[in-house]
């Protein structure tokens, strides 16, 4: 927890929750293509437990990525889970496809390679459309004349640096002044091709942890292939060099880490055994001194078994030691560490999430919550020194306070200020908020608006936070490709920007637009969505149908916020096709309640509002139920086969990438226990009920016609099991469906582990959805 403060939505792209410096650079420079996900909503910053969504980008290579979130099989490989003992509301036979989560079984093997060779084998996978898409996505994802916007540290500029010769990429480093210059020296530091090819395996770039004040010595955090397991090396930067003997973690795991000083860290450690929660996350802090084993390392601070994680972040500056223990995905108790050497919990509701910069706590309740004589809304921010909350105090400023129009907020700061960061109508604004102390020894705020850009997105991350007030200002929307500027929140003129650079142009919006309308769901609900296509069509009420690509997400307070996809104009828009985006309940965009209302037994609701956008489309004249494709990663593959599932006459191609679908068993495969509090339990009679009612995996049938279905998955997906794919589509051939398909690669955890992977996996699904939307005929269907 450290003076960078923690950051709870991505107003600063590189920086996780926690505040560490969190990937390698600020993320800008780069289109974000996340699912919508405006943030990682996790409680911790280096193996934070993931939401089953595509995370922010995993590198800095200024490319954006389809599939952003990465994960993939730990090292220490999870043992076959056990049938759970079935509730009233689950099949009381066995699955005959179970066999199938066994990741790597002669069985399992063997049935994927031939799924892939039937797929590859497809009659709507056109080959040569299908390279000529390759080539232009990873032409598009990796331009040559592209932005390059690093992560300052004092005085040096980061950045990881990718490329057709180096996709997994260079971590490089210059002068902070020779890049400002134009003409910037790069040293590389470590060529993550040549050290993958040396050793054998696909190593991806995770995080940096830079020891401060000295500079000289970096944790380096890397996982093989993209996976959320991760090995931790110390470098000596200076020297170019891993450390021999320095601080190591070869096992792979869900491992997190922080300096205390040059010879001490914080680890929570994953060995595979009784360090780690069910969910698969360290329970125990260990400090851990140099050149003694991590196993020897004393336990400062252990959690339950049952919760979700532990984690230690410290604060050099005000040398402020600090431990959040998840008790679920959603909420944690936070300490501190105190004078007598005890952990202090602070005396907040664990739905209050505790955050700390330069003496002050910033508090954020995710429900209504009154303390102090006073009640405040879920989602507001709530500052107060800490020392006078120690002593008792409960006079806070009230920095953020959301309304029926807002999502929740998120926060950084740079070194005076503290930027606010909303949506308003899915749409970011900042606030600026600048702590002063009055003769009378008394603290008072004052805000500053950060300006607005119209419609378009205005992203505002700090460049070196403990250093001065210049911060990166990211501006895009669906058209535009972004443009990156400095801006020093001293001045007094904001909206006095320094042009940096522009994402180049990647296909032709000259004739394309886009709208806002709105849809009533079952229950009344109004829910917007955002359409994006071509202006004769969209501005044309007698206009004819044609391809539309329906995407969603609705979980985890995710929001679908404005962002430029370069893969989707190239592979969808350029065609004449349009896309619309959904902003379903469960999601993030209107704040608390918007995400409370489709949670757990209340989940039926996202799919509601769904199907309520996909009908009205149709309804609209935008599109026919047989030109109408829906696609979704993750808990957005949950939405898009449950939605299939119940309306199979309404949609004309899914595409459901490494999806959940086996809602009894999800708990049980991977990291699915971390997000009981998402969907429930499936072991208890309500939740059951309410899971076994759209459980895709357990409502498909043999007698329905379903549009056709494309599945994918990764191998190495060690946050969403692979089996769930796998099983889905095992069970819908053995009931006869025979336009069901599976994609399953090896690399890329939950996401990609290169812009190639990326181009590839994303070229497949847009080939698919064309050939069958295109025909525009239910000819498709069986």
């Amino acid at each position: 927890m450290t003076r960078r403060a923690w950051v709870i939505v991505g107003i600063a792209h590189g920086y996780g929750r926690s505040g560490k410096r969190h990937g390698v650079g600020t993320g800008f420079g780069q289109p974000r293509h996340d699912e919508g996900t405006l943030a990682t909503c996790t409680r911790r910053a280096t193996r934070a437990p993931r939401m089953p969504a595509a995370d922010a980008s995993q590198s800095t290579s200024r490319q954006p990525s389809a599939s952003a979130a990465r994960l993939t099989l730990p090292l220490h490989a999870m043992p076959l889970a056990k049938n759970a003992m079935p509730h009233a509301s689950w099949p009381e036979q066995a699955d005959p496809h179970q066999f199938l989560e066994e990741l790597d079984s002669a069985a399992s093997v063997g049935w994927v390679d031939a799924q892939n060779a039937r797929t590859h084998d497809a009659p709507w996978l056109d080959e040569a459309h299908y390279r000529a898409l390759v080539e232009r996505f990873t032409r598009a994802l990796l331009p040559r004349e592209r932005p390059v916007i690093p992560q300052r540290w004092q005085d040096w500029a980061y950045d990881v640096w990718q490329d057709e010769q180096h996709p997994k990429g260079l971590w490089r480093r210059t002068r902070w002044t020779s890049w400002r210059s134009g003409h910037a020296d790069w040293q590389t530091l470590i060529d993550l091709d040549a050290l993958g090819e040396a050793q054998g395996v696909q190593w991806v770039f995770d995080d940096q942890l830079i020891l401060e004040p000295d500079g000289d010595r970096a944790l380096i955090v890397l996982s093989d292939g993209g996976a959320d397991a991760v090995v931790v090396r110390e470098f000596d930067i200076a020297q170019c060099r891993f450390v021999d003997d320095g601080f190591s973690i070869e096992a792979a795991g869900k491992h997190s880490v922080e300096w205390i000083d040059r010879d001490t860290i914080y680890v929570g450690w994953d060995d595979g055994g009784a360090t780690v929660t069910r969910s698969g996350y360290p329970r125990e802090v260990r400090r851990w001194t140099r050149g003694t084993p991590l196993s020897s390392a004393p336990v400062v601070f252990r959690g339950a078994r049952g919760d979700i994680s532990v984690d230690a972040q410290y604060d050099p500056l005000d040398r402020h030691h600090a431990i959040e223990q998840a008790i679920n995905f959603y909420d944690a108790n936070t300490y501190r560490l105190a004078e007598d050497g005890a952990w202090a919990r602070y005396d907040v509701p664990p739905h209050v999430e505790v955050g700390y910069w330069s003496g002050w706590l910033l508090l954020q309740p995710r429900l209504d919550w009154t303390c102090g004589g006073a009640r405040y809304a879920g989602g507001s921010l709530l500052a107060i020194r800490e020392d006078a909350f120690v002593a008792g105090e409960r006079a806070f400023a009230a920095l953020f306070e959301p309304n029926e129009r807002t999502s929740a907020c998120g926060w950084t700061h740079t070194r005076r200020y503290v930027l606010v960061s909303w949506l308003d109508d899915v749409l970011t604004r900042t606030m600026l908020w600048l702590p002063e102390r009055q003769d009378d020894g008394a603290w008072r705020w004052h805000a500053r608006p950060f300006p607005a850009r119209g419609l378009a997105q205005v992203d505002v991350s700090p460049v070196e936070p403990t250093f001065d007030d210049e911060v990166y200002v990211s501006v895009d929307d669906y058209l535009k490709p972004p443009e990156y500027s400095l801006a020093n929140l001293a001045s007094d003129d904001l909206s006095a920007w320094t042009l940096l650079d522009r994402w180049p142009t990647q296909f032709d919006a000259s004739e394309l637009t886009v709208r806002r309308e709105h849809a009533r769901s079952r229950d009344g609900t109004l829910v917007p969505y955002t359409l994006v296509g071509p202006r004769d069509v969209l501005d044309n009420a007698a206009r004819a149908p044609r391809p539309c690509l329906l995407n969603g997400y609705g979980g985890f307070a995710i929001a679908l916020t404005p962002d430029y996809d370069p893969l989707l104009g190239i592979g969808w828009l350029e065609k004449g096709g349009i896309a619309v985006f959904a902003h379903i309940r469960g999601g993030g965009e209107f704040g608390t309640q918007w995400h409370e209302s489709a949670r757990q037994t209340q989940r039926q609701r996202s799919f509601d509002d769904f199907i309520a956008v996909a009908e009205k489309l149709v309804a609209d004249g935008v599109t026919s139920a047989a030109q109408l494709g829906i696609r979704g990663g993750s808990n957005g593959g949950l939405l898009v086969a449950a939605c299939m599932i119940q309306r199979p006459d309404l949609f004309g191609a899914v595409v459901s990438d490494v999806p959940l679908l086996d809602m009894q068993r999800y708990a049980l495969l991977h990291a699915g226990a971390s997000w009981l509090d998402e969907f429930g339990d499936p072991d208890d009679p309500a939740h059951a009920s309410a899971l076994a009612a759209y459980s895709p995996y357990h409502r498909v049938a043999r007698d329905i016609a379903y549009p056709p279905a494309l599945f994918t998955t990764s191998t190495s997906d060690d946050r969403v099991h692979p089996a769930h794919a796998r099983k889905m589509v095992a069970r819908m051939q053995a009931q006869g469906h025979r336009n069901v398909w599976l994609i399953e690669k090896t690399d890329g955890g939950h996401g990609s582990a290169d812009a190639i992977d990326t181009a590839e996996h994303e070229a497949i699904g847009y080939v698919f959805l064309w050939t069958h939307l295109s025909r525009g005929a239910h000819d498709a269907r069986e």
